[in-house]
C-alpha cells in the first residue's frame, strides 16, 4: 500500500469517527446536566410527585416485579464493565450496551406506566407518553428539556441559559462548562428531531398519501418546507428518552464499527450513559414506591438478588429514596 493510499484511509476512518466523537459529547453533555442540578433528588418539589397515587384498578404487582427485576439485572449487565474496569473492554462492550442503557430505563418506566395505567408495548406511544409528562412538569428540572416545533423552526425548553447555537458551535469542542453542555444538548434534541422526521419520511414512500405525492402520481423526491412540516405535525416532544432510543437503534455492527475507531474516552462515555440509567431508574422508582407503598416495594426489592443490586437498586432506595418518603 502506498503512503497516499495509507493518508487517505486514515482520514477515512478520522470523518468516519466524527460522529461518535459528537455522540460522547452528547450524552456526557446530558449526564453533566443531570448530575450538576442542586434539585435532581429534590421531588418534594414536584406537585405530580406529591400528588401520585395508584390509577391502575386492577394493578397485579407481579407484571411490576418482572419488569423492575428485568430492568435490573440489565443494569447489572450494562455495568459489569466496571467491575473489569478494561479500556478495551470499554470499547467493544458499547454494542450492547447501547441496548442495555435504553432497555433499563424503558423497563421501569414502564413498570411506572403499569400504576397509572397507561402502558402499552409500543414504544413510540411510550416515549411520546414521556414527552407529554415531560412537558406537563412531572418530573425534576434535571430532566425537563425538550425540542418541539417545525421545520427550520426548533423552539427548546427547560435548558436555562440556551437561546441559540454560537456561532463558533462545534459538535467536536470539549464540554467544559454548563452553557457548553446545554448547547450540546440543543444539538442533540436537533438532530434526533431530524432524523425522526427523515425516518418518518423513508416510512411515508411506502404510503399513498397524496400530500405526498407529485403530479405524475409518485413520491415527491423535492421536499419543500409544507411537506416537511406535514411530518413534524405528528412528531411530539423530542426528550431524553428519544436520545436514548436513538442510541439503540445505532448498536448494529456498522455503527459500532465507527465507535471502536473514534478517538474518545470509553470508559468516561461507560459512565456517563450509567449516570443517566441510574437517575432516570431512581426518577421511576421513587414514583412506583410513592404508589404502591414501600412494603410492597421492599418485597420486590428483597427479594432480587442483593449481590446484582447493591450498587444500583439497593442502595437508590437505601441512599435517596426512603429519605424523601420520610422527609416533610
Amino acid at each position: 500500500m502506498s503512503l497516499l493510499d495509507t493518508l487517505r484511509q486514515q482520514d477515512e476512518k478520522r470523518q468516519k469517527a466524527i460522529p461518535s466523537k459528537v455522540f460522547f459529547n452528547h450524552f456526557y453533555a446530558v449526564n453533566l446536566h443531570i448530575q450538576s442540578n442542586v434539585d435532581k433528588y429534590n421531588l418534594k418539589k414536584i406537585p405530580f410527585f406529591n400528588s401520585l397515587t395508584l390509577k391502575n384498578p386492577t394493578l397485579d404487582i407481579d407484571v411490576i416485579r418482572k419488569l423492575l427485576w428485568n430492568s435490573w439485572s440489565t443494569e447489572y449487565a450494562f455495568l459489569l464493565a466496571n467491575q473489569i474496569d478494561n479500556d478495551e473492554y470499554y470499547k467493544f462492550s458499547l454494542h450492547w450496551n447501547f441496548p442495555q442503557a435504553y432497555y433499563s430505563v424503558y423497563l421501569t418506566m414502564t413498570a411506572f406506566h403499569e400504576t397509572q395505567n397507561v402502558a402499552n408495548e409500543q414504544h413510540e406511544k411510550t416515549i411520546k407518553n414521556f414527552g407529554n409528562s415531560i412537558k406537563d412538569n412531572h418530573y425534576p428540572s434535571a430532566l425537563s428539556f425538550y425540542a418541539a416545533g417545525m421545520h427550520n423552526d426548533f423552539k427548546y425548553t427547560g435548558l436555562p441559559g440556551f437561546e441559540y447555537f454560537p456561532k463558533d458551535f462545534n459538535g467536536l469542542a470539549r464540554v467544559s462548562s454548563s452553557i457548553d453542555a446545554k448547547n450540546q444538548i440543543a444539538s442533540f434534541l436537533k438532530s434526533t428531531r431530524k432524523k425522526i422526521a427523515e425516518n418518518k419520511r423513508e416510512k411515508l414512500k411506502c404510503t399513498k398519501d397524496i400530500k405526498f405525492l407529485n403530479k405524475k402520481g409518485l413520491f415527491t423526491q423535492k421536499f419543500s418546507g409544507e411537506h416537511w412540516n406535514h411530518i413534524y405535525k405528528t412528531i411530539p416532544e423530542t426528550t431524553i428518552l428519544n436520545l436514548l432510543y436513538r442510541l439503540r437503534i445505532k448498536a448494529n455492527y456498522h455503527d459500532v464499527e465507527s465507535f471502536i475507531n473514534a478517538d474518545i474516552d470509553f470508559k468516561a462515555f461507560h459512565e456517563s450513559l450509567g449516570g443517566i440509567i441510574d437517575y432516570l431508574n431512581f426518577i421511576h422508582e421513587a414514583y412506583i414506591v410513592k404508589v404502591i407503598g414501600s412494603k410492597a416495594y421492599e418485597d420486590i426489592l428483597n427479594r432480587f438478588p442483593n449481590k446484582m443490586n447493591t450498587e444500583t437498586a439497593l442502595k437508590r432506595y437505601n441512599e435517596r429514596i426512603e429519605n424523601i418518603l420520610i422527609s416533610k
